[in-house]
């Protein structure tokens, strides 16, 4: 009887290391590529980042220029955050592309492309083959 909870439970500890070691090389890839981990460590932080979509590239234009983000509140409760350059190095080591998201509607107005959402920062889609650009 003892023998099955403990395989059980040596079954989970296994496939969470699965879970961390694959956060980790992401983790490691996104930051060798020049993207910056901004952990959601404050309230407004941890609003700001249920609200983006997760697991996708989205671009924010700041003044610094177009910024490339990809928010993660399940495994790092964290957004990394990098340049175009930073982007196309990490694209570029993908053998299956990058996640990306449809475009988010332009402000409040309405929209007639059914592929848009709305964000509370304003991000449009990533994609591998260049950069997003704003909409109008």
């Amino acid at each position: 009887m003892l023998k099955t909870p403990v395989i059980l439970l040596s079954a989970a500890i296994g496939l969470s290391g699965c879970v961390a070691d694959k956060t980790s090389s992401q983790e490691k890839q996104l930051i060798s590529a020049g993207f910056v981990r901004h952990p959601a460590n404050s309230p407004s932080r941890r609003a700001e980042l249920q609200l983006m979509p997760q697991h996708v590239f989205l671009t924010h234009t700041t003044p610094e220029g177009l910024r490339y983000i990809y928010a993660d509140r399940d495994l790092c409760d964290c957004a990394f955050v990098g340049t175009l350059e930073a982007f196309e190095k990490y694209a570029a080591a993908q053998p299956h592309g990058v996640p990306t998201t449809p475009a988010p509607n332009s402000g409040n107005r309405p929209t007639t492309d059914p592929n848009t959402t709305s964000s509370a920062l304003g991000q449009t889609p990533a994609t591998s083959s260049g950069p997003a650009k704003k909409n109008p």
